[in-house]
C-alpha cells in the first residue's frame, strides 16, 4: 500500500495525509485470474485502485472480443462512462492475473469530496488525464502506422509484450495477429522492442 501511496503523491501532488485520507477508504480485494471486476450490462459503481496484477477492458462484438485498454499496478482501473452517466457497462472488465486491488464506492468518493477539497483537484486531474489518454489514443489510431503504435506501446509499457497474449495486444492496436508477428519480425533487431 506504500508505493500506491506514494504514486498518488506523486500522480496528483497531494501530501503523505491525505494521500492516508483518500486510501482510508479503499477496501481490499483479491480476485483470481479472470474473474469478472465490472461486468458487461452492470452499472459500474466502484473505483479500484492496482495494488498487483494485470486487467483488461474489452468489449464484445458478435463474440469477438475487442480490447479497450489495460489496467496495472498503481493505476485506476473502471469503466468511467459507466460510472458517470450510471447506463448499464457496455465492456467487461476482468483479471488476466491474479490481482490485488484496493476498491472504493461511488458514495465513498462523493463523501470524501463533500469533506475535502484536495479530492475535488483530484478528480478534476484524473479527468484531464482521461482525456488526454483518449485524445492520444484517438490521434495514434488515424495517424500512426500499426509499427508506431507498437513501439510507442512497448516505449510506455515494456513488460506487456510478455505479460499479454499476442492476439489481445492485436486486438488493443486494431491490427491481426499475425502483424504483430511481421512488426516483431522486422524489430527483432533491437531487444527494446520486441
Amino acid at each position: 500500500m506504500e508505493k500506491l501511496k506514494k504514486q498518488l503523491q506523486s500522480l496528483f501532488d497531494i501530501s503523505a495525509d491525505e494521500a492516508d485520507i483518500f486510501l482510508a477508504e479503499f477496501r481490499k480485494k483479491e480476485l483470481k485470474k479472470n474473474e469478472i471486476f465490472i461486468a458487461e450490462g452492470e452499472v459500474c459503481h466502484v473505483v479500484g485502485l492496482i495494488e498487483k496484477g494485470l486487467m483488461v477492458c474489452a468489449y464484445n462484438k458478435d463474440g469477438e472480443e475487442i480490447i479497450d485498454e489495460f489496467g496495472f499496478e498503481n493505476g485506476f482501473i473502471t469503466n468511467y462512462y459507466s460510472f458517470l452517466t450510471h447506463l448499464p457497462s457496455q465492456k467487461e472488465i476482468r483479471t488476466l492475473e491474479p490481482c490485488v486491488a484496493h476498491i472504493i464506492t461511488r458514495e465513498s468518493l462523493e463523501k470524501l469530496g463533500s469533506q475535502h477539497a484536495f479530492i475535488q483537484k483530484m478528480n478534476r486531474m484524473m479527468n484531464e488525464k482521461l482525456f488526454l489518454r483518449a485524445h492520444d489514443k484517438i490521434k495514434s489510431l488515424l495517424l500512426e502506422s500499426a509499427q508506431e503504435r507498437y513501439e510507442k506501446m512497448i516505449a510506455q509499457r515494456p513488460d506487456l509484450a510478455q505479460r499479454i497474449p499476442q492476439y489481445m495486444l492485436a486486438s488493443y492496436l486494431h491490427v491481426k495477429p499475425e502483424t504483430i508477428s511481421r512488426i516483431r519480425k522486422k524489430i527483432s533487431g533491437n531487444p527494446l522492442l520486441t
